[in-house]
């Protein structure tokens, strides 16, 4: 039935090694993504013009900030560390102690010291003009500003404080427009306060330079100061150099010359902080002093009020004897140093006090050098500064905070070295005031000789010596300590005043249009990428062999011809000219006399198959061969639109009416409008397309074909979908198999495959359709256009 010759039948081709799968490994093609993509120039062009222009959007409507930046030298204070304090070992065993710079820093990052940089220049009020692309804030403008009406509520507690902002537009000279809200306009004159939140303001004009532009608007606000100071401490940055004292301060802003005075501020609040702090001990010792010279003053007055009413009630001379006078400069000297025994008992007695009387508060102690030197007043200096160091610590962190705990050791374990220091110099201090007494006593019992009135002379003229050497004592050490509370200085030193760069640093301008070109490039380029990766259609004939690696005996380009006969003696098309080249490479796969019988079919619908056969029969036929094309396909029939012209015709009986007995074999050969090229039309769809195949009737048609035709081309369903194709192995010498670029599922190719290494589709070839004319696959089909 069959009768083929040896040499032509139909051949199983060998299986692809595949590394066990049912499909070779898949690559990325690099070259076809490349030839894609320049392609598609265009797109790119587009897309960095479109991100280029968003940029210069972006930066024209962006505030652009600077940066402002300066040096200073913070130099530890010396005194305070003596003995074999841990810092003074450290230094010795040559470590860095960067604990005092570290509290420094932090000082500087406090937010109590940004809020009284913010007092100091008014940053709270700020002024912002309403501009047609964006709003600029105006950092002290030169011909307004905003007085506080009634200058009580300034001292008002802040959490009772209403902040607010409101529009005005200055009209003229006189008058100016608040604006609070759309249809809320009122003029003002400048001398009527007017409420912004719950305080009364007023704008006051500079009378040299009055504000000119009637028409602009601005926005004034009033602030909270703890706000505006948080937010400046975010914008600051403070960071030591290594190991060293320097510090670096910088702080960005959208106005430089704010930003500059700023760290000004900055460092001259935080100088005046640390002289306030080292003058506090100096200024509680003038206390404890300026105390006892009021208190002696006032002894002393009463003491020479005595002296002279005596001398007048008992009517004595102004000198007394010389004996008298001898125990009296005895006396003296000796109650001179009680005295100052007393007062330095009378200070350790008040500083233990004060340490004493609770255990959870920490406050600074009085010292007077003059008065108490040594081993304490080293002590207790340390404890001040301690004391200042954990106070400017608080400003950044909760009283639970670890940090808070290590100072409350350190000052407790202080506190306890002080009192054991108190009590040893309290003890030697009460001794020599003993030692002082003894000697007094027997200057005092010899002065019992002297007569009567002389000898209450010369008690009362003690006392006020007593008191006059007391005055004159506390008078040098006020003295002193005034001096010493004068003398204080900071123990900064300013390296770099504070400059700002004369470009801002925000937005980079190079650097945001750089960005723009690589968003530009990234987004098409990404797009194609993942449109190769992620796509669920074949679309490059690399893609094709990289899934079935088998021959490509033809390539049809895309044409808006398709679904016609394209193939005829005039045509010269690219089309045309792809399935000439076609018919040249079947050709040798077909036997050279015998006829042959070739399958054509695909993987899924629309790709093109019937196109093809009728294209291919007719090219064929122009070969002086008599071509037969039948439509196997009984289900989606399509070949007799594409052939035959007429509606009527098109409709006739054809393959399903035959295999049924309906129709005879004469019946359902058409012939074409092409010489010796004829159809056979799939005909009505029957209900069971593939048990028709199977009957015999279906290979003594082909039996009959064969010994009329040259070629006999099979329109064949999908394989892909149903088992029709399938059924004519054995009767088909070559299996030309269809794949269209873009529409051919990737998900359909290792069943192909598999089907090809069981033998399924005999001789097995591979057409790709729908190839771009335009594309740089090099096959030349420009030269037809």
């Amino acid at each position: 039935m069959k009768n083929f010759s040896e040499d032509f039948a139909p051949q199983m081709r060998g299986s692809v090694p595949n590394n066990g799968g049912f499909a070779p490994e898949i690559r990325m093609n690099y070259a076809a993504l490349m030839s894609r993509m320049l392609r598609n120039w265009y797109w790119f062009v587009l897309v960095i013009g479109l991100c280029v222009g968003l940029a210069w959007l972006n930066l024209r409507y962006t505030t652009p900030v600077y940066m402002a930046q300066m040096s200073m030298l913070i130099q530890e204070q010396s005194g305070g560390q003596s003995g074999l304090s841990k810092e003074v070992i450290a230094q010795e065993l040559g470590f860095e102690n960067t604990y005092v710079i570290d509290n420094e820093v932090y000082m500087l990052r406090s937010k109590y010291l940004m809020e009284r940089v913010v007092n100091l220049l008014g940053l709270h009020t700020s002024y912002v003009h309403q501009g047609s692309v964006r709003n600029t804030e105006i950092y002290q403008p030169e011909s307004f500003t905003l007085v506080l009406a009634d200058t009580a509520t300034s001292t008002a507690p802040a959490e009772l404080v209403e902040y607010g902002s409101v529009m005005v537009r200055f009209d003229d000279e006189q008058n100016f427009s608040l604006i609070r809200s759309e249809g809320d306009t009122a003029t003002v004159p400048y001398t009527q306060a007017f409420a912004i939140g719950s305080r009364d303001f007023r704008l006051v004009p500079t009378p040299d330079l009055p504000p000119t532009d009637h028409r602009s608007i601005y926005e004034i606000s009033v602030m909270n100061p703890a706000d505006v100071a948080a937010s400046y401490t975010k914008a600051l940055s403070v960071s030591q150099v290594e190991r060293s004292g320097v510090v670096n301060l910088a702080l960005s802003d959208p106005i430089p010359e704010k930003a500059r005075d700023i760290l000004n501020a900055l460092v001259a609040v935080y100088e005046q902080q640390i002289v306030e702090q080292q003058s506090q001990t100096g200024g509680q010792t003038l206390s404890f002093i300026e105390e006892r010279l009021e208190y002696v003053t006032e002894e002393l007055y009463e003491v020479e009020s005595d002296v002279a009413s005596f001398k007048r009630g008992a009517n004595l001379s102004v000198d007394i004897q010389t004996q008298g006078a001898n125990y009296l400069a005895q006396l003296n000297e000796a109650d001179a140093q009680l005295a100052e025994l007393q007062v330095r008992q009378e200070l350790i007695e008040e500083i233990r006090s004060t340490l004493t009387s609770s255990d959870n508060t920490f406050e600074a102690l009085p010292v007077a050098s003059e008065i108490i030197s040594g081993v304490l007043t080293d002590l207790i200096v340390q404890y001040n500064q301690l004391i200042f160091d954990r106070d400017n610590t608080m400003e950044g962190y909760t009283p639970q905070h670890p940090l808070m705990a290590t100072y409350n050791e350190k000052l407790n374990n202080i506190r306890e070295s002080i009192l054991r220091s108190i009590n040893s110099v309290l003890r030697e201090t009460n001794e020599r005031i003993a030692r002082i007494q003894d000697r007094i006593r027997p200057l005092e019992n010899q002065m019992t000789r002297i007569p009567g009135n002389e000898q209450k002379l010369l008690q009362i003229m003690r006392q006020q010596e007593i008191k006059q050497n007391l005055f004159m004592y506390l008078l040098e050490r006020r003295e002193e300590a005034a001096l010493t509370v004068a003398a204080q200085v900071p123990n900064t030193r300013i390296i770099d005043r504070a400059s700002s760069s004369p470009y801002p640093i925000s937005p980079n301008k190079p650097m945001i249009y750089l960005l723009a070109i690589g968003v530009g490039l990234i987004l098409p380029a990404g797009t194609m990428f993942l449109r190769e990766l992620l796509g669920t259609t074949i679309n490059t004939e690399d893609e094709v062999t990289n899934y079935l690696p088998y021959p490509i005996v033809g390539r049809i380009v895309k044409s808006p011809e398709h679904g016609t006969l394209v193939v005829n003696k005039s045509t010269r098309s690219g089309i045309a000219e792809g399935f000439r080249l076609l018919r040249t490479n079947l050709g040798f796969l077909l036997p050279g006399e015998q006829s042959s019988v070739v399958m054509i079919t695909s993987s899924v619908s629309g790709e093109g198959k019937s196109f093809i056969s009728s294209n291919l029969a007719a090219a064929l036929a122009l070969t002086k061969k008599r071509v037969v094309v039948i439509g196997l396909d009984m289900r989606k029939p399509k070949l007799a639109e594409m052939v035959m012209e007429k509606e009527a015709d098109r409709k006739t009986n054809g393959l399903s009416n035959y295999l049924i007995g309906k129709s005879p074999y004469e019946e359902i050969i058409k012939p074409t409008t092409q010489d010796r090229l004829f159809i056979i039309p799939s005909g009505p769809l029957p209900p069971n397309p593939a048990e028709l195949l199977m009957e015999h009737r279906m290979a003594e048609l082909l039996e009959r074909l064969r010994g009329e035709f040259d070629v006999i081309i099979l329109d064949a369903p999908p394989v892909g979908i149903v088992t029709d194709g399938l059924l004519m192995k054995e009767y088909v010498n070559v299996t030309l198999f269809v794949t269209r670029l873009s529409v051919t599922p990737k998900k359909s190719m290792p069943y192909i495959n598999e089907m090809v290494e069981a033998g399924k589709l005999p001789r097995f070839n591979m057409i790709v359709n729908g190839i771009n004319p335009k594309a740089a696959y090099g096959y030349g089909y420009g030269y037809y256009q």
